[in-house]
């Protein structure tokens, strides 16, 4: 018994041993061995700025009592084959600016601890990607300084501004000199650029980069003929083959009889691309028939003369306005237009729904106002009642006095797509009338509507408007406003309530009142509003001519 006793000791023993030793193993298989782990940084983080990024890394495990010296390498290399910036520092971050890497450039960093007395240098620890953004000086560029062969760049004033590097997708960049009036004036003309070319633009005092743009220059017109001011406009319209680009200098025309562009495409531009420098005075642009469609820049356009009751007008025929057409696009770009006392654009004279078709309406970057009676017409900005349409586009615009209504399409039918009516970056000012839905008539029909980074004020322009001022109940139907804004929306002169705006989704919007009347067609938004920043983007919203 005492053998078999002394045995189980012993067992017993040689078991405890067993357990010390495999516990003394696992206890240093948790302790790094490899000093170049147990000194290596941590937990690398950037801060990037404009002008400079803030690099910080958490202290090695084993530094307590310790003192370490740091190594910072940057490249744009993510194996970093080739350093482009190094430098040091004993404490666990550092900060490099555009003096060190450049801007607007992807960089990497790796941090280090140096070698000491007792301990080897630790392994690199590498950062995630990052870049200077740099200094913007560039303002955005206006569409109707784009040209074909020449640009205005502008930028904020700024002493020490001294060139400006203009670089083609494909070619060869080439330095413009700004002298010091340049640099105070905040503006560049430069001439000589190729048409139809993306170029990039970076602003400089020095080496160091203070702006960057991008745009692409005009492609070439090839015109069929250039008028001047005293030839025949409307036989040059009458006579043009579809596909014609009729050219018109500086100057001043008369259209004082009904236009009728029939069953062609036409384009009518000025040579200038200055609305301001060439005008005509119209009574009325009809489309006619299956085919017609129009492309209008750069010109004023006057409809007060001769009394004009629509700008642009679809008919079928002149013997028959209703018969059934499909017409081709319309574009209205940089264009000024006013004085027509009914509508804008009239599309309802098709007999039956769905006989006149379009695929697109465009108006960009163009001014329309004093359209439809001070808001007491019968007719809608954009009339397109019974009218088959894919998109209306409207863009960096503005409108005001221009109509009781902005868009009805509320004749029901069932068409072959849903249309857009999509309304970006514009200025909508002083109006609605004569009981309309101020912005949307849309009834029972699907429509997809939005509106973006937009300003609306100050209905209705006379009378009364609908209280709600969106209507679009169809199945399937998209309405949403976003970064928006919007004051003095009611349902009548006096007395009224603010507008509702029905089922549509509303994001990001504001109630800001900027101060406009009914009256006022100056609608520059003040420096430091928060309108300059509102938008989707970080930037202004209305029309980005009253920001300029």
């Amino acid at each position: 018994m005492k053998t078999f006793i002394n045995q189980l000791r012993f067992k017993f023993a040689i078991l405890l041993l067993m357990v010390a030793a495999i516990s003394s193993c696992k206890k240093e298989d948790d302790v790094p061995t490899d000093p170049a782990r147990i000194f290596k940084p941590s937990d690398v983080k950037i801060t990037a700025g404009e002008t400079s990024a803030k690099l910080t890394w958490t202290v090695p495990l084993m530094s307590t009592g310790k003192t370490f010296k740091y190594s910072i390498d940057f490249s744009t290399d993510s194996l970093f084959a080739t350093v482009n910036y190094t430098t040091t520092a004993d404490t666990a971050g550092v900060t490099v600016t555009e003096e060190n890497l450049a801007v607007r450039t992807k960089y990497y960093a790796r941090v280090k601890a140096n070698a000491t007395e007792s301990q080897p240098e630790s392994k690199y620890i590498r950062s995630s990607a990052f870049q200077l953004t740099g200094i913007q000086l560039f303002a955005a560029i206006r569409d109707n300084e784009i040209k074909e062969n020449n640009i205005t760049l502008r930028y904020t004033p700024t002493v020490g501004l001294t060139s400006i590097v203009l670089t083609p997708e494909s070619g060869t960049a080439t330095t413009i000199t700004l002298s010091t009036t340049d640099a105070s004036a905040g503006l560049k003309a430069i001439t000589g650029l190729t048409a139809g070319t993306k170029y990039t633009a970076e602003l400089f005092a020095g080496t160091k980069s203070k702006g960057i743009a991008t745009f692409t220059t005009l492609a070439p017109t090839t015109y069929t003929v250039k008028l001047n001011p005293g030839d025949d406009l409307a036989a040059a319209i009458a006579s043009a083959t579809n596909g014609a680009i009729i050219g018109l200098n500086p100057g001043t025309y008369t259209l004082s009889a009904t236009t009728f562009i029939t069953q062609k495409t036409i384009t009518i531009k000025s040579t200038s691309g200055n609305p301001t420098d060439t005008k005509i005075n119209y009574r009325e642009i009809d489309l006619e028939g299956t085919g017609a469609g129009v492309t209008l820049s750069g010109i004023e356009f006057d409809g007060t003369a001769s009394a004009s009751l629509y700008f642009l007008n679809f008919i079928g025929t002149q013997a028959a306005n209703g018969a059934a057409a499909t017409f081709t696009n319309v574009v209205v770009d940089n264009c000024i237009a006013h004085g027509s006392v009914t509508s804008f654009l009239r599309g309802d004279r098709g007999t039956a729904a769905r006989d006149f078709k379009i695929t697109g309406i465009t108006v960009n970057n163009s001014i329309v106002y004093d359209m439809g009676l001070n808001g007491a017409s019968a007719y809608y900005t954009f009339h397109l009642n019974k009218m088959q349409f894919n998109t209306l586009t409207i863009s960096k615009s503005t409108f005001y006095n221009a109509g009781p209504g902005l868009v009805t399409a509320s004749t029901t039918y069932t068409g072959d797509v849903i249309p857009t009516v999509a309304i970006t970056n514009s200025t909508f000012n002083g109006f609605g009338g004569n009981a309309k839905y101020a912005l949307l008539d849309a009834n029972a029909n699907p429509i997809n509507f939005t509106i973006l980074n937009s300003i609306f004020a100050n209905t209705p322009k006379s009378g009364t408007v609908n209280a709600a001022a969106i209507r679009g109940t169809g199945a399937g139907s998209t309405l949403k406003i976003s970064n928006s804004n919007y004051f003095n929306l009611f349902s009548a002169l006096t007395g009224g309530t603010s507008l509702t705006f029905g089922t549509a989704t509303l994001a990001s919007n504001q109630s800001i009142n900027t101060g406009w009347t009914a009256t006022t067609t100056d609608f520059t938004i003040a420096v430091g509003s928060p309108l300059r920043s509102a938008g989707s983007n970080g930037g202004p919203i209305g029309d980005p001519r009253w920001t300029y």
